[in-house]
């Protein structure tokens, strides 16, 4: 006989909104907030029967995480998505007994306020906040937040010069080049059972990150990637490491000569496709 070594089942793809209504003027006078995520719910433990033995009797359906999903949105005062990713992972883990871990993994849409319109929003699908929570048994709770999606682009002050020549090599300096990425970035937050302040912790971790992807002349993406999580450390003691991937999305000097033109480092191709692959974990240092 074989031998299961692990499984995990639940839902992903749960699409919710919720609107923070104060209730203390008519709707149409008051200030709204509004909050989307995707919402993927995993449980693991107690549920080998079923693969092994076609015993269902500890088997969770995958409805019904979703359907808690939607209760728990309304029966939770929550304003930002790591405190109810982490309600979600505390209930499936307290309210089934055979269950022995949780991993709570958000996407959220990012609205903005329109106008100055209190109940009015635009949004993007670009950046997205993303959070992920574990409640394993026995364990303390661990949460990771950050975002994915987000552009960003130097236009000068910022060159890649004197790296490893090679026979394979034909790409030649740059003095003066497009620095251009979609930047994701995650954290493990410290303390994350018991904070409450984790849209501030996000809030100065972002800001710190692109601060320092504009203060300063950047010589390749890695060491522009060190400078910002470097950055974010110095920002906040509420972290202790970041995980960066910063894809280099080329924009490549056109050859005008065969038309006639001089190209003065303002015309590019844009190839995104391959990509450098830039990723990095920096530690706070002891």
């Amino acid at each position: 006989m074989h031998t299961l070594t692990h499984s995990t089942h639940g839902k992903s793809r749960v699409r919710v909104s919720k609107i923070l209504r104060p209730r203390e003027k008519p709707a149409v006078e008051e200030t709204h907030r509004f909050l989307e995520a995707a919402v993927e719910v995993l449980l693991e433990g107690g549920t080998d029967a079923a693969y092994t033995d076609g015993d269902n009797a500890n088997v969770v359906a995958t409805d019904t995480v979703k359907n808690t999903v939607f209760a728990l949105a309304r029966d939770t005062d929550y304003d930002d998505l790591p405190t109810f990713g982490r309600v979600l992972a505390n209930h499936f883990l307290s309210r089934y007994e055979h269950v022995t871990k949780v991993t709570v993994a958000m996407e959220g849409h990012t609205w903005h306020r329109l106008l100055d319109c209190p109940h009015a929003f635009t949004g993007s699908d670009a950046e997205a906040r993303r959070v992920t929570v574990v409640a394993e048994r026995g364990q303390p709770l661990r949460l990771a937040d950050g975002f994915g999606g987000l552009m960003l682009a130097k236009t000068t002050a910022t060159s890649f010069e004197n790296f490893h020549r090679d026979a394979y090599r034909t790409l030649p300096d740059a003095a003066d080049r497009v620095l251009a990425t979609v930047l994701t970035a995650s954290w493990a937050v410290n303390g994350s059972a018991d904070r409450d302040d984790f849209d501030a912790v996000f809030a100065t971790v972002r800001g710190a990150l692109l601060t320092a992807f504009v203060d300063h002349h950047s010589v390749s993406v890695q060491a522009t990637l060190y400078r910002m999580a470097s950055a974010a450390l110095d920002a906040t003691d509420a972290i202790d490491a970041v995980t960066m991937s910063m894809p280099n999305k080329h924009h490549l000097p056109v050859d005008l000569s065969k038309l006639d033109r001089e190209n003065d480092n303002v015309v590019f191709q844009v190839t995104d496709e391959p990509a450098g692959a830039i990723q990095a974990t920096v530690t706070r240092g002891r």
